[in-house]
């Protein structure tokens, strides 16, 4: 029983658990060999997010001065490029911090009441976009959620839709149960698990790393919702269902 316990606390995440079965039957050394697989999976876990942050911290340096010497440089269709180039650098750089910080194993979401008016204005002030390009039908329902969290979600949500719009316009629907984002368009070519992997896209969306929908899959996750992609009347809709 209390190996049977330990197995189901690692199953739940808890990676610092220890299997201690110390017999020397058939099931200790099942449970010596979990053990050992477990500090494995432990040492891996930490090799990656070392390695990680010591990635993202070597390459800020290059790109901050490469953005300041850009600035000497005249004014021209190079220089253009070359800040193009730089900022997409550094917007990969922060969606991986995201990424790390999402599939760290310790975190977790800070709950709080919070209205979905909030989430909505947030999502938009972190993509930097107009409410013209926006249709918002809400009641300005009450959510328990991690407001931070939500509004990434929602961001990257809004940010494909736009992106892939035929008419450069979004539809935000919300209720006490689902958010739902749409835009008209064609639909996706594969079920919406290929696009839950990271720097996953179809050839013809090569905007942006293919990171949106990875991240908001590690967030529904995290807070506990469902992710989930239908296509209707010529429309792609995102939809984050809040109740399992």
């Amino acid at each position: 029983k209390k190996l049977n316990r330990q197995i189901a606390e690692f199953a739940k995440g808890n990676i610092n658990i220890k299997i201690t079965n110390k017999s020397d039957d058939e099931i200790g050394q099942i449970a010596q060999s979990f053990d050992d697989a477990i500090h494995y999976i432990k040492t891996l876990l930490e090799s990656k997010n070392l390695f990680m942050r010591n990635m993202m911290h070597e390459l800020k340096t290059p790109i901050t001065k490469g953005r300041i010497a850009i600035e000497m440089i005249e004014d021209g269709n190079s220089k253009k490029t070359l800040i193009r180039a730089f900022t997409r650098m550094n917007e990969l750089i922060n969606e991986l911090a995201k990424i790390e910080r999402l599939t760290t194993q310790n975190f977790q979401p800070k709950l709080k009441k919070v209205s979905i008016h909030d989430i909505i204005d947030e999502s938009i002030t972190l993509l930097l976009c107009s409410k013209e390009s926006l249709s918002i039908d809400t009641q300005n329902e009450i959510l328990i959620t991690d407001s931070k969290l939500l509004s990434l979600a929602l961001k990257n949500l809004i940010d494909n839709a736009l992106k892939y719009s035929e008419d450069t316009h979004a539809t935000i629907i919300t209720n006490n149960k689902s958010i739902k984002v749409s835009s008209k368009g064609k639909s996706l070519e594969y079920p919406l698990e290929y696009y839950l992997e990271p720097f996953t896209q179809e050839e013809k969306r090569n905007i942006g790393f293919g990171l949106g929908l990875y991240i908001v899959n590690n967030i529904t996750k995290r807070l506990g919702y469902k992710l989930h992609y239908y296509y209707r009347d010529g429309s792609n809709v995102f939809e984050l269902r809040l109740e399992n």
